[in-house]
């Protein structure tokens, strides 16, 4: 039991970091919608709603303090602080929206739907498509910036 934690905080701690390209890039560029799926890491960075789905570690931080977040589903919750939680071992299905959210989730099957104004980082195996184009993502990852 021990390992497992061990395991999923040390995954919470790779989804942090690499979430930093997200938060580093300059939020905004564009309103629109994004569907995906696969496998590997998602994450989002801006304002409007996201719906996930699949299995790992769900991260979610609300930079602004007005965060809607329903959560359901398996997972040992933890909140660092007010305005952060990580879901570890999490399996189900999670809805935000707020005006300066940032979303991740590591893990398989991730399925997301969001709509608004932000920066997507995809990275691991899947598909993709936005407003503007369908694609892939890949061990390498892909920013997307909604159209």
């Amino acid at each position: 039991m021990k390992g497992k934690l061990v395991v999923a905080f040390t995954l919470a701690l790779v989804a942090a970091l690499l979430l930093t390209a997200i938060a580093a890039a300059e939020q905004g560029g564009g309103t629109g919608s994004l569907t995906a799926e696969g496998d590997g890491f998602a994450a989002m960075k801006g304002s409007g709603s996201i719906t996930l789905s699949g299995s790992g570690v769900l991260s979610m931080r609300d930079l602004a303090g007005d965060a809607d977040i329903n959560v359901s589903g398996k997972g040992i919750k933890r909140q660092p602080n007010d305005r952060t939680v990580i879901y570890v071992g999490f399996d189900g299905q999670a809805q935000i929206s707020g005006s300066n959210i940032v979303v991740s989730l590591g893990g398989k099957n991730i399925k997301l739907e969001a709509t608004g104004t932000g920066k997507f980082l995809l990275r691991g195996q899947g598909k993709y498509h936005t407003d503007k184009e369908d694609g892939v993502w890949t061990e390498t990852g892909k920013v997307i910036t909604l159209p």
